[in-house]
């Protein structure tokens, strides 16, 4: 649930498949568990998918830095977070600097998520039916050469807020477009127990990159206010170099070129029927004896396919519905925070401090989020977390301090790794490795849904009431979110990691 982009809000400063974006995005289960989800999704075979030395999928008891293509993946997926995180942090800077209103650095914001809200329909589609590593090659030309033409243009003193708005829509675009097949590439690295563990790792990752990269950011800006998209440039090309050294194949698979199955509707004794998807996502497949060509499902029956998969799963829905509330309600606050502070005329590092709250917390609590969230029962974590961001949201109702603001940035870190590991995990962790792609798309879109607007209603209210309003309205929201998981019998039964494959 943080923001796996930094600067914008998104779903990975509260809820993120990770990354989410990307600002993008669980915990252990028993061996037992991890098992059984190697089970349901299939072994690897074929040419350039066998386990080989390194490459643990971290079934069982294994360490999951064991896995070197794991490692691999975390050094590319964290190279593309600091170029993220350099590039969108600062946009309400650039924005304030270049037209002094809180309002249009809000726009802003929200032109940017809605793009990469809309972008990532497609997006997802495409992820689940090609090679993962050329789509992240692709990502990594793209994402670099716009951060260069944002660089160039602010070097050469040239950037006006029109041309800063079309070359961020155009860098949104990229993200959105191309930003969940990094998520979608883990599952062909790591699956079972290693999976929701690498979920729990990663939120460390996410802690040390906030904790060093929005301060930084700020820093540099002030410096230099080209200096961050120099930095963004570099890092986003290394992103490329850095999935180019995984050995496993990362074309997304249907079990062993089974049929991918589809839960429909639950029948009254709780069996789920299924919907047979007969193609091979990312390969031709064949026909049953004959040895021809199956005509492959065009990228609309593949998205309503993804929809299908979501609808049938019931809790999964109700989660997404506390996710988006709890998620709107966060990045209002947080976005109340960072234009507040701006409007005081505190500079780009003080500000770029809340995130590196935000980030000790992080910290702290993901070198026990793992062990934590494979324990308790991940509904009653989900109810705990949501009574904590409630409270952590009510001193900005009487406060506009720094240091207050500060105080909640590093209390709404600390339910940051656990949520993420149990929620997301559970959420993930159920979803077929042929999904993943469509599954994150769409919850990060249901996690954006409203949180993209949160930084021009911030901003709007901001500019003609007052800090506290703002506060009054999103507190509102993150307790609407606490009340619907509290009444709902199936969010606050999700059982603990060892027992999700038996839930539904």
């Amino acid at each position: 649930m943080t923001a796996k982009d930094g600067g914008a809000t998104t779903a990975n400063d509260t809820f993120g498949s990770g990354n989410v974006p990307g600002e993008g995005s669980a915990s252990g289960r028993s061996s037992a568990s991890g098992r059984a989800a190697a089970s349901e999704h299939g072994s690897t075979s074929g040419e350039g998918r066998a386990l080989g030395p390194g490459s643990s999928r971290g079934v069982g008891g294994e360490s999951i830095w064991a896995n070197r293509d794991y490692v691999r993946w975390l050094i590319g997926d964290t190279t593309g977070m600091i170029g993220r995180t350099f590039s969108l942090f600062i946009v309400s800077f650039v924005v304030y600097d270049l037209t002094g209103s809180e309002g249009s650095a809000g726009l802003l914001q929200t032109i940017i998520l809605v793009i990469m809200l809309v972008a990532s329909i497609p997006g997802g589609v495409i992820t689940d039916r090609s090679d993962r590593r050329r789509l992240i090659y692709l990502y990594s030309i793209f994402a670099s050469v716009v951060s260069a033409g944002i660089f160039l243009y602010v070097f050469t003193g040239h950037l006006t807020y029109l041309s800063f708005v079309v070359l961020m829509s155009i860098l949104a675009l990229v993200h959105g477009f191309f930003g969940e097949a990094t998520n979608a590439a883990l599952r062909s690295i790591v699956s079972g127990t290693g999976f929701v563990k690498a979920q729990a790792a990663n939120q460390g990752r996410d802690a040390a990159v906030h904790l060093a990269g929005r301060p930084l950011s700020g820093l540099f800006y002030g410096f230099f206010p080209w200096l961050p998209y120099l930095i963004s440039t570099v890092f986003l090309a290394v992103q490329g170099f850095a999935f180019s050294r995984i050995e496993r194949s990362l074309v997304p698979r249907v079990d062993e070129k089974k049929t991918a199955e589809v839960p429909a509707t639950e029948s009254p004794t709780g069996e789920v029927p299924t919907i047979k998807h007969e193609a091979t996502v990312g390969e031709p497949s064949l026909s049953a004896g004959e040895g021809e060509p199956v005509k492959r499902p065009s990228m609309v029956a593949d998205f309503v396919l993804g929809l299908r998969y979501m609808a049938s799963r019931k809790t999964i829905l109700i989660l997404s519905v506390v996710i988006t509330l709890i998620n709107f309600g966060i990045a209002g606050i947080q976005a109340l925070m960072v234009l507040s502070l701006i409007a005081q005329g505190y500079p780009a590092v003080e500000v770029g401090y809340l995130g590196a709250a935000t980030g000790i917390a992080l910290i702290l609590v993901s070198t026990v989020a793992g062990r934590v969230a494979e324990k308790l029962p991940t509904g009653l974590i989900a109810i705990l977390t949501l009574v904590w961001y409630t409270l952590c949201s009510i001193p900005l109702v009487f406060s506009d301090n720094y240091w207050v603001m500060m105080g909640c940035s590093f209390a709404l870190g600390l339910g940051i790794p656990i949520a993420n590991a149990a929620m997301l995990g559970y959420i993930l962790g159920r979803t077929p490795e042929s999904f993943q792609g469509r599954v994150s798309s769409l919850i990060n879109i249901v996690a954006q849904a409203l949180s993209a607007f949160a930084p021009l209603i911030a901003g709007i209210i901001l500019e003609a009431y007052n800090s506290s309003l703002v506060a009054v309205i999103f507190t509102g929201v993150t307790l609407a979110s606490l009340v619907i998981g509290l009444l709902s019998r199936r969010v606050r039964a999700i059982p603990a990691p060892a027992d999700w494959e038996k839930y539904e």
